[in-house]
């Protein structure tokens, strides 16, 4: 079984620097590609100063409670003598960030440079046909047998055109009660799974780190009791919560 995560963008990351790439670097593709290089540690001269390079690859960027969790169970899992026939694939929706300059949804191993996170609760709804993201992330969710979303509610709504077309893949949302109105449920092989305090409280974590928790004790799960459990879950979404209060 190939599994996706889908994950958001925190403000946690591995570099604190006071020349973020921000929102209206965004601009003219050449200022972006101007203020890429620098973030990587290319002056104005082309010279390059690795004290001054702050690219890493996207799964390591991020250093905020809800990644490190995650990672933790990625970990976990991927070092078990079982992976391989189930794989785990760790993507991040927005592209900007991208050394590569690949307008495509991010990948863990895809090197990035750290930045604003703010301008993407900024994003108006992406419609098909004008950016290319929405088609690229229907694409991507199609490659696999089941994917999981650790989106905030802003990712969600911008990205909402993928989440509205029929699909194949099962996709479970990890949601607080008072976040479900921004996934339409009647959509087949569409999934909510209600997080929230009560949860947060069973699993003796906090809200910030909640949706990473429950994915590494998924993944502690798969590694105790079986791989099978992801089949479980695909079949009924709502188990996830049983199997990770085990």
């Amino acid at each position: 079984m190939k599994i996706l995560v889908l994950s958001p963008y925190t403000t946690g990351q591995k570099y604190k620097l006071d020349n973020l790439l921000r929102g209206e670097d965004c601009g003219p593709p050449e200022h972006l590609e101007r203020r890429i290089k620098e973030l990587c540690g290319y002056n104005a001269e082309g010279w390059y100063h690795e004290d001054r390079d702050y690219s890493a690859p996207a799964g390591e960027m991020f250093t905020g409670p809800l990644n490190t969790q995650l990672r933790a169970g990625l970990k976990q899992i991927r070092e078990h003598a079982q992976y391989g026939e189930t794989t785990l694939d760790l993507y991040f929706p927005w592209y900007f960030c991208r050394v590569d300059g690949k307008k495509s949804p991010v990948n863990e191993a895809d090197v990035i440079v750290p930045f604003d996170t703010a301008p993407l609760h900024e994003l108006e709804v992406l419609e098909f046909g004008e950016s290319g993201i929405p088609e690229r992330t229907v694409d991507l969710i199609e490659r696999y047998d089941l994917a999981f979303s650790l989106l905030r509610p802003d990712d969600i709504l911008s990205l909402q055109r993928v989440f509205e077309v029929e699909r194949a893949t099962p996709l479970i949302f990890l949601l607080a009660k008072s976040h479900k109105h921004v996934v339409n449920e009647e959509l087949p092989n569409l999934h909510v799974v209600e997080t929230g305090r009560a949860l947060q409280k069973s699993l003796r974590t906090t809200n910030w780190a909640l949706k990473g928790v429950v994915l590494r004790r998924l993944c502690e799960a798969a590694c105790r009791d079986g791989f099978d459990v992801f089949e479980q879950v695909k079949q009924d979404p709502q188990r996830l919560l049983e199997i990770v209060r085990r």
